[in-house]
């Protein structure tokens, strides 16, 4: 194996473990809000802290590694951190709404950058980013669906019950978090790129980002995306379970999503070498229309279930679509922080607005859920005409080379050398 392809793998490695940890509790935290008698505006504002931390801490995060900091520490760090207070929420210190919220707001701005980041870190250490990103991070969705398995069969053999929270979906997060910051540390040493006579400040990089050919309109774009995108696991859960799921496979259930997202990943280089940017990235939001419009109709379970898939496709195709997008555009000492801008609009002050609107609409109508997810089904309508209408990518947005399609055996190949991105 040579030098590249253990980057590769090691880069893999980090991106299942970031992603495992929050894939260990976030399809639960609605029940297990529900559990402890969390309002609708309480499980709304609590949902929110991921984005309210996201909105606040990725630029400052982005600045800070790009110029004082390597990054693998950074994130090494802030695992370590983030393992004590999963460990609290475990244990079920409070279930005041009060604490819940300031335990995961907490949690989440020491965290929440650490998903660009991993983008950022992984970005620098490969050759061709554009065409070998997908298919490392892909390893991320790949362990968000194994650990959700993991949880699942747990909380079967435990015997959990109803009214109990889903205490051990945060303890298996824990475990995973501090595995986590320990493997950081091992990392390739990705250091601040020194630019002689680099002094401009975040927002010159939000300017120069913005001012970029079509660049408005892919984050007007993406902001309006992370919009809806809280309905699915803020709504989802507890949806699934008022059709008649047990509680212990919704986690199950819910990594249904990640299948389509494994193989849209490891096709994406191919897919926008053939079609382009645009054509990619409406095929995304075309998934998120289309899985909202089924729900709105009020499907029988086996039908609401089927659906999930489609929530993957919009992943690939529009989240990590965008992110290769993004880095595409940003000059090679500004990446993390573009990284960190498109974070900060997206699973920031998106989501968190996104969140709230979850929680407003679900008040607005208890239970009945085709109202509720009709409006994320007419947002995403709204922007999937948007972006056909008005994206156009600057032709030096070039498309990265062609790769086979999906074949395991490249797809392994282009992964075996992990570094953490």
């Amino acid at each position: 194996m040579d030098a590249e392809s253990r980057v590769k793998w090691r880069l893999s490695g980090m991106m299942a473990l970031v992603y495992s940890v929050q894939g260990a509790f976030w399809p639960l935290l609605s029940i297990h809000l529900v559990d402890l008698g969390i309002s609708e505006r309480g499980r709304g504002w609590i949902f929110a802290t991921m984005a309210l931390a996201s909105f606040a801490m990725p630029l400052g995060a982005g600045q800070l590694v790009d110029r004082l900091m390597p990054t693998q520490r950074f994130i090494s760090w802030t695992f370590g951190a983030g393992t004590f207070l999963l460990g609290l929420m475990a244990w079920g210190v409070s279930s005041h709404v009060g604490w819940l919220f300031g335990l995961f707001l907490g949690y989440w701005l020491i965290m929440a950058p650490n998903y660009s980041l991993s983008n950022s870190i992984t970005f620098r250490h490969l050759t061709h980013p554009d065409r070998d990103f997908g298919q490392i991070r892909l390893w991320g969705t790949v362990s968000w669906m194994a650990i959700g398995w993991v949880v699942s069969a747990v909380m079967f053999w435990s015997g959990s019950k109803v009214g109990r929270g889903a205490g051990e979906a945060f303890w298996i997060a824990a475990g995973l978090s501090a595995i986590t910051a320990l493997y950081c540390r091992t990392l390739p040493d990705t250091p601040p790129i020194t630019t002689v006579g680099r002094r401009t400040s975040s927002l010159r990089d939000v300017t120069e980002l913005v001012r970029a050919p079509a660049m408005p309109v892919y984050l007007f774009l993406a902001f309006g995306v992370s919009l809806t995108t809280p309905f699915v696991y803020q709504v989802m859960p507890n949806y699934l379970r008022n059709l008649g799921m047990d509680r212990a496979w919704v986690s199950t259930a819910m990594s249904l999503g990640q299948w389509p997202e494994v193989l849209m990943l490891a096709a994406l280089p191919w897919l926008i070498a053939r079609v382009g940017y645009r054509l990619t990235l409406g095929l995304g939001i075309a998934a998120y229309a289309v899985r909202f419009a089924t729900l709105a109709f009020d499907p029988p379970l086996w039908l609401a279930t089927a659906g999930i898939p489609l929530h993957g496709v919009g992943v690939a195709c529009f989240t990590v679509g965008g992110q290769v997008y993004v880095n595409q555009r940003a000059s090679n000492d500004r990446r993390a922080s573009a990284q960190s801008i498109n974070t900060v609009l997206t699973s920031g002050l998106g989501s968190l607005l996104g969140c709230l609107l979850a929680g407003e609409v679900v008040g607005a109508y208890p239970n009945q859920f085709g109202m509720i997810f009709l409006v994320p089904c007419a947002i995403n309508a709204g922007l999937l005409l948007i972006l056909l209408v008005m994206f156009r990518p600057d032709p030096k947005a070039v498309a990265p080379e062609p790769a086979p399609l999906i074949a395991v055996r490249p797809a392994r190949a282009a992964i075996a050398r992990p570094v953490q991105g």
